[in-house]
């Protein structure tokens, strides 16, 4: 027994020893070093992007290669190629803060705690002006694209990425068409954006819905999957008076 919880100790630790190299990594100096990847080490230059260019490509078995060469050891690459970006010298705070203002009139309690927006091609400036276009649909997720159209209706488009926290409500037990949706049912919860079918609920709103479709336990409860509460249902017995 206690053989078998150190070697799952060590497999853990040697699990949490690896340093995972990325895909991509966008770097403001041409020069690409290993402190991109190992902080706490020596720091080599390992590439230089040429001046003509402003990315560079890299095989996994080059990088690998020329690291262990250079002394590194205990990493992994899981892409075929590593990709080398530069920044683009722009300031893109207009663009966040329409992204911002977009995904808060969809979201009405989101946290959003970082915006992450890149050209799809390297940018030596931005439009004197320009303005912004998102798809309809973006808000569903927390990446996508968006572009910018300058006043010679020439476009540049852009990845953005946003970290934020939403509540959702959620059901707690398996719900039947037609039933009311109440807090003995469904709940709200608090979770990261990541990428829905359509909005999700964000609150128990008044009581006046019912399920338009069967939802299962767990499920997130969006706008489509209610209708209006019936006042009376098909085969109910209504007590009527007249005067």
């Amino acid at each position: 027994m206690i053989k078998t919880t150190l070697l799952l100790l060590l497999l853990c630790l040697n699990i949490f020893a690896t340093q995972h190299i990325q895909k991509t990594y966008y770097i403001d100096s041409r020069e690409i070093n290993s402190s991109l990847f190992f902080k706490d080490k020596k720091d080599v230059i390992l590439y230089n992007i040429p001046d003509h260019k402003h990315s560079l490509r890299i095989r996994n078995d080059q990088l690998e290669k020329l690291l262990k060469e250079s002394g590194f050891d205990g990493f992994e690459i899981s892409s075929r190629y590593v990709y080398f970006e530069l920044n683009s010298p722009i300031d893109t705070a207009k663009i966040e803060n329409f992204l911002i203002d977009h995904y808060k009139d969809k979201y009405s309690n989101i946290k959003i705690n970082k915006v992450i927006i890149k050209p799809r091609s390297y940018m030596e400036r931005l439009p004197k002006s320009y303005k912004i276009d998102i798809r309809s649909r973006n808000h569903l997720s927390n990446e996508g694209i968006l572009s910018i159209e300058d006043d010679l209706n020439k476009k540049y488009f852009f990845n953005y990425k946003i970290d934020a926290d939403i509540s959702v409500l959620r059901a707690t037990k398996k719900i039947l068409r037609g039933e009311e949706i109440t807090k003995y049912n469904s709940k709200v919860y608090n979770i990261k954006l990541e990428r829905f079918r359509s909005i999700p609920l964000q609150k128990l709103e008044s009581s006046e819905f019912q399920a338009k479709y069967h939802i299962d336990k767990n499920e997130l409860i969006s706008k489509r999957d209610l209708q209006k509460l019936d006042l009376v249902r098909e085969d109910t017995q209504v007590s009527v008076s007249y005067s």
